[in-house]
């Protein structure tokens, strides 16, 4: 057998490293769970008697389907954690013949997708069909009651990439049979907790109508959310999560509900006529009232709030304030700062998100005082037609928030920012015109902000702000290319093929026929970039899919003859992916590559903990360095614009700020592993899954910049993330991969973006697919996974062939990209 390196390990046995990464992972699965109600049986005594309900109990839900599901060693369901914990659980028989029962529902659901998926070997409609259809729990057998009067009953449910959720029984409402099990416990237990086990927002009116006492936001917490649960029904963790979305009262109290993607028919168009009145800046200002609201949290202690001292650096607003733990149970609390916005010749939101911060564990009495800083640019409204970023004159009032033991906010307002006159940040060149006609709505009147006796005169900021920005736009022009001696070496001695494979990706026996598992090198990854150029010193890059952690094949086998790696062909990797079924060599020897299963992204953007985020990157450094992985396909950082995108769970919030401050902190954690680097995605407004390759989303400028693009603007200004992920649909009819305006003028020459830009898997050509020209033409550097079509294109481009047109110098820039980052991830 010849001789090589192969990633992961040949043993079985647990690492040190494993170990490591599990305790991180349970740690930020319970401090991202959110206690919605609590009547006070929580937390459980030691040793507590339960009955214990649902198919999520023992079938728990880790995360979502698609390219974000992590092939990790093993997971800790809801039954095995409680069990652990020391909790008698009293209907074991009832948990066992739900096995049975869940084994063979799952069966008939494996072959239901065989059934809709056509001719064995059909992958395109073996995925379709799998996306389409997530398997729905089976009820179990009938409740009877236990001794004991608290139980505990499981909602779960799960979604992925391809398709979005539904507003029906099973999937965004209740089913029949979940509401009768539900009726059923409540009826024969007087103490009943439900925990929702969901990637997203479900409907929850069911606590109108039944006697609940306590209510659990678990989401789908990764491999240890088991362990993580119990932690918190226990006490061991108390809750300090809080919700980075706003749950309403009813589906139809979200701004475009019933035209949001499937429900009104039309997946060819999708108009965002809420404007910039998204989640709760649309409940607050057009003043209806949700079920819970956006950074909404309960806890098993109480705190106190008040604010302490406000100060000018630079163009930054620092405002401190103090936090006491009044309770009797040592807790974290969250605080918020907001900032309403003064009436001016716009219509705004009634107030924004400009900060927050974390506690850390307060003891019974303990002070903390926190620090909370934003820059005055996150007060600034976008106005379309001069193409300015600018701020009204008036008062900026500031209003700090945390929520009480009621589940009230607790609020304290006593700063306003005064700004004299109407003052213009910035000027910017126009992106993404509208080509269709857009009616966005307006609240009728602006809400009355509260006073604030202390003001605070701003104009310095302002002006500070200002000159900062001119200088780092100025800066941006002389900012040399790493490695830039090399790469100009390298690509004067490069063939134009070889210039087009760069761009392209390492095409390979996957390439084109499926998603996100297009690599030799490392089983189960992504893909990898073009490995022709060795002759010139220059590598190549492995890429592996996230965000819920490392996507790798956790078994492979070698062939002992030649030392090749077994590989599957394109329907079995599908098989096995969705499946988890095997095709094994008795021959082959065994190798393992577990990586761990973190919390789904909402999860970890509850926890608003930035300093447990970087803790998350730097596990997912750590391991992408064991395999040998350099690019990894995260953190995703799509807005949550409406409850049923598919993919919601991988994204972290509604807020923009959350979303830019959360992937900045996950971007460091990686980043401060020498060759290693994120992608932060999808570039711009995947909002939606269904008919996501030809789904033009038509939304005004101020919407894109205000509510769309500001989080990957964060990032990229704060974290400089190495790569930036396009999208497979298209804003205002033209594919973000082909959008040199999103691409080039506003990532590169705007905020400074230095890395590369590349595709989502297969967007090119197939189902009314971007252009790979016209990607380079763009600015979007790399074309995956790396088809030969792809390639002749480029080179039919330059040569101005089938109506083609392409120009050498706009390769060039793609590749001196590519080369520069090659060499920055493998020096």
């Amino acid at each position: 057998m010849s001789q090589r390196n192969y990633p992961g390990t040949t043993s079985l046995e647990i690492t040190d490293r494993e170990i490591t990464s599990i305790k991180i992972a349970r740690k930020a699965a319970a401090e991202g769970m959110v206690l919605l109600k609590n009547d006070g049986v929580l937390p459980l005594k030691d040793g507590e008697k339960i009955a214990l309900y649902g198919g999520g109990a023992s079938y728990t839900v880790k995360g979502g389907t698609g390219s974000g599901m992590v092939n990790n060693r093993s997971n800790v369901s809801i039954t095995e954690g409680l069990e652990a914990a020391g909790f008698d659980i009293l209907n074991i028989d009832w948990l066992q013949a739900y096995d049975a029962e869940y084994e063979s529902s799952r069966n008939a659901w494996m072959q239901k997708i065989y059934d809709l998926a056509g001719a064995p070997g059909d992958f395109g409609g073996l995925y379709s069909a799998h996306a389409s259809n997530p398997m729905v729990m089976p009820k179990g057998d009938p409740i009877i009651k236990k001794d004991t009067d608290i139980a505990i009953y499981v909602i779960s449910r799960i979604s992925g990439e391809g398709a979005d959720r539904k507003n029906v029984p099973d999937d965004y409402e209740l089913s029949e049979d979940e509401l009768e099990s539900l009726k059923t416990i409540t009826t024969l237990y007087s103490k009943t907790i439900v925990i929702l086990n969901v990637g997203g927002i479900i409907d929850l009116s069911f606590m109108d109508e039944l006697n609940i006492s306590a209510l659990v936001l678990m989401s789908q917490a990764g491999m240890e959310g088991g362990n993580a649960l119990a932690d918190v029904l226990k006490g061991d963790v108390n809750p300090c999560g809080k919700l980075t979305d706003t749950w309403a009262m009813n589906y139809l109290d979200y701004p475009g509900s019933a035209d949001f993607s499937h429900n009104n028919g039309n997946v060819i168009e999708e108009k965002y006529a809420e404007g910039i009145y998204v989640g709760y800046r649309y409940f607050d200002s057009f003043d209806i009232n949700p079920r819970y609201p956006f950074g909404f949290g309960l806890s098993y202690t109480t705190f106190e709030l008040k604010q302490t001292d406000i100060q000018i650096s630079e163009d930054k607003i620092i405002v401190s304030c103090k936090v006491t733990n009044t309770g009797n149970t040592a807790g974290k609390e969250v605080v918020h700062l907001y900032s309403y916005l003064p009436k001016g010749e716009r219509h705004k939101e009634n107030k924004r998100l400009v900060a927050f911060a974390k506690t850390k564990l307060l003891n019974p009495g303990e002070t903390e005082t926190l620090t909370l800083t934003f820059s005055c640019y996150l007060l600034a409204s976008y106005h379309t037609a001069r193409s300015q970023y600018y701020l009204d004159a008036g008062k900026y009032i500031l209003e700090m928030q945390i929520c009480d033991a009621e589940g009230f906010l607790k609020k304290s307002c006593e700063h306003a920012l005064v700004l004299q006159e109407r003052t213009v940040l910035s000027t910017h060149s126009p992106i993404c015109p509208l080509l269709d006609s857009l009616s966005e709505i307006e609240p009728s009147e602006s809400a009355e902000a509260p006073v604030a006796e202390n003001e605070i005169n701003i104009e310095k900021a302002v002006s500070s702000y200002i000159e900062k920005d001119r200088l780092y736009r100025d800066n941006l022009k002389k900012r040399p290319l790493p490695f830039e001696a090399k790469v100009k070496e390298a690509l004067s001695k490069m063939t134009t093929e070889e210039k087009a494979r760069l761009v392209c990706g390492q095409p390979s026996v996957m390439s084109g026929e499926i998603i996100g598992s297009a690599a030799m090198t490392i089983p189960g990854a992504a893909g990898e970039t073009f490995n022709g150029l060795e002759h010139l010193g220059i590598g190549h890059l492995i890429l592996a899919d996230g965000p819920a952690g490392i996507r790798l094949q956790k078994h492979y086998q070698v062939n002992p003859e030649d030392g090749s790696i077994y590989m599957m062909n394109r329907y079995e990797t599908l098989e096995n992916r969705i499946f988890g079924k095997e095709f094994l060599h008795p021959e082959g020897e065994d190798h393992y590559m577990f990586c761990t299963a973190i919390p789904v992204g909402t999860l970890l953007a509850q926890t608003f903990d930035v300093s447990l985020m970087e803790e998350i990157g730097d596990l997912i450094g750590t391991e992408m360095e064991e395999m040998g992985v350099q690019l990894w396909l995260a953190p995703g950082m799509n807005i949550h614009r409406n409850p049923l995108c598919g993919r919601n769970f991988e994204y972290y919030s509604e807020g923009p700020v959350v979303s830019g401050l959360m992937a900045c902190a996950i971007t460091k954690g990686v980043e401060s592993h020498k060759n290693c680097a994120v992608t932060i995605k999808h570039f711009a407004c995947n909002n939606q899954e269904e008919n996501r390759r030809g789904v033009s989303s038509i939304v005004s400028e101020r919407a894109l910049r205000e509510i769309y693009l500001k989080g990957f603007e964060i990032a990229v200004k704060e974290a400089d993330p190495k790569a930036i992920m396009t999208s497979y649909n298209k804003v205002n009819g033209v594919h973000t991969a082909n959008s040199y305006d999103l691409c080039t003028t506003t990532a590169r020459n705007e905020w400074g973006f230095s890395g590369i830009i590349m595709t989502d898997w297969l967007t090119t050509n197939a189902n009314g697919g971007s252009a790979a020209s016209k990607c380079i033409e763009a600015g979007n550097d790399l074309i995956m996974p790396g088809n030969k079509s792809d390639i002749q294109e480029i080179l039919d481009a330059l040569d101005a062939k089938k109506d083609l047109s392409l120009s050498m110098e706009a390769l060039d820039a793609c590749c001196r990209r590519m080369l520069s980052m090659i060499l920055q991830l493998t020096t």
